[in-house]
């Protein structure tokens, strides 16, 4: 990924790779983010739909969503005019004023950091974790029979597949639930198939930041 904005003021770094914005958010010690990027209607859904201990995680995704859509619209891009709503699975979803156009959006948090992957093109999936070996206890929750044997060979694997397949989960959206373990995808330079039943192909990259492993996946 090229990064191509940073050291804003609140910690806030943009990425561009292949049609896609990525911004990362550092967690502030300096108190809990202003509301006054939030339009009436997140401002409802913050009081009325969030937990109070959620309310500095989701106000770190909503903020740093909007500084990817301004860095992508340009500075007259008003934070108060784009609302990050959920749909009706709950899935994040973009709203503009007239003639934005349709953006697709995915955010992730892991401990201090708030990352939200931004594009026009196709559907995006974001992940980030700490850079950490992943428990063999818990490597049947996401990896296959063939991948636990990969991953027992390559320890430091499960990770990049962890914070993979759940980008790639985020970019896919199956209809039903599907089990991380069930996406077993053929993996190149870039470029990863889902075999049957879902036959689709996507680009990936990976980028390391603040000790964090950030996954990006986009159809």
């Amino acid at each position: 990924m090229q990064r191509t904005a940073i050291a804003h003021p609140e910690g806030f770094t943009f990425l561009s790779w292949s049609g896609v914005g990525v911004g990362v958010l550092e967690e502030r010690l300096d108190g809990p983010l202003l509301k006054y990027f939030l339009s009436p209607r997140e401002r409802v859904l913050l009081e009325e739909t969030v937990l109070p201990q959620r309310h500095p995680e989701w106000l770190r995704g909503r903020h740093v969503c909007k500084q990817v859509v301004r860095e992508l619209l340009g500075p007259e891009c008003v934070a108060r005019r784009v609302e990050v709503l959920p749909d009706p699975q709950g899935v994040p979803r973009l709203h503009g004023p007239e003639g934005m156009g349709p953006l697709d959006v995915s955010l992730s948090h892991a401990r201090v950091l708030s990352v939200a992957a931004v594009t026009a093109h196709g559907r995006v999936g974001v992940d980030v974790e700490p850079v950490a070996p992943v428990e063999e206890r818990l490597w049947h929750f996401f990896l296959s029979p063939g991948e636990r044997a990969r991953c027992e060979r390559e320890p430091a694997l499960a990770l990049r597949l962890w914070v993979l397949k759940e980008a790639l989960y985020k970019a896919l959206r199956p209809p039903r639930p599907v089990p991380l373990r069930a996406l077993v995808p053929e993996i190149e330079e870039g470029v990863l198939r889902l075999p049957p039943p879902f036959e689709r192909e996507f680009a990936f990259t990976f980028h390391v930041m603040r000790h964090h492993l950030l996954a990006v996946v986009r159809s």
